[in-house]
């Protein structure tokens, strides 16, 4: 079987409840001695990909997060509102360092303002950094100088979580092991969680109870397609992303 498509993401969403893992969208107050899963959706590109998924998810009554960009090609609020309708979490997928060339007057200044527009289609209230593998700077840097908390913000997705306690696993270069990849989607941790190269790997962890008790999943609804047109274009994507 094919992996990063829907059917093999509706497996894997299977397994998990199977096996009883909460899902939830963020990291809130949840029953410590559960088993659970943070999950997350970066919108990069292409909202109807989002939205196919999204729609997934609301079939199997899961709940998760959505970090939408302001850029004109991912800024789509009734792709947003149809999302947010379904009781999923919208968030705000900043960029604003690295569009500003590291001027952090110049990035505060359009992180108020893209949070604002996106405040028109959704209450936001939690934030999750972009990372552009081109670009010199992380996002994150931005708050080394602000505070994103006066913005009404209880949420960063890369500061609020205790990578510790949570596996962090990230779909960067569509493979789940793309760390030799990954530029700027990482996270701190002192902890050696165990890795896995396909969808196939985590399920088979999950369903032989070796799979993390809590971990935090990224998953870019691009990156998952069924038409195989799509999904082979994503692939040589992917591929690219390889070699930077």
């Amino acid at each position: 079987m094919r992996d990063f498509t829907l059917s093999r993401y509706l497996d894997l969403l299977y397994v998990l409840k199977a096996k009883g893992y909460a899902i939830h969208p963020d990291a809130g107050p949840h029953d410590p001695e559960q088993r659970s899963v943070i999950l997350r959706h970066d919108i990069d590109a292409m909202p109807s990909k989002a939205l196919a998924m999204a729609r997934v998810e609301n079939r199997e009554g899961v709940r998760s997060s959505w970090f939408f960009k302001t850029s004109p090609d991912t800024f789509l609020p009734q792709v947003i509102r149809q999302i947010a309708s379904m009781g999923h979490r919208i968030g705000y997928h900043y960029e604003d360092l690295v569009r500003n060339h590291g001027n952090y007057e110049k990035a505060i200044s359009g992180f108020e303002r893209n949070l604002e527009a996106l405040r028109m289609v959704f209450p936001v209230t939690t934030i999750c950094a972009d990372g552009d593998p081109l670009s010199k700077y992380s996002n994150l840097w931005l708050w080394d100088k602000y505070d994103y908390k006066r913005y009404g913000i209880t949420h960063e997705s890369y500061l609020d979580i205790n990578y510790d306690v949570h596996a962090y696993y990230t779909d960067t270069a569509r493979r789940w092991n793309g760390y030799q990849f990954n530029v700027w989607d990482h996270v701190k941790s002192t902890t050696q969680w165990p890795r896995y190269h396909s969808t196939a790997d985590i399920i088979r962890a999950v369903e032989e109870g070796t799979f993390p008790l809590k971990s935090a999943m990224n998953f870019h609804p691009q990156r998952w397609n069924d038409n195989l047109y799509d999904w082979t274009k994503r692939t040589c994507v992917a591929e690219c992303e390889k070699c930077g």
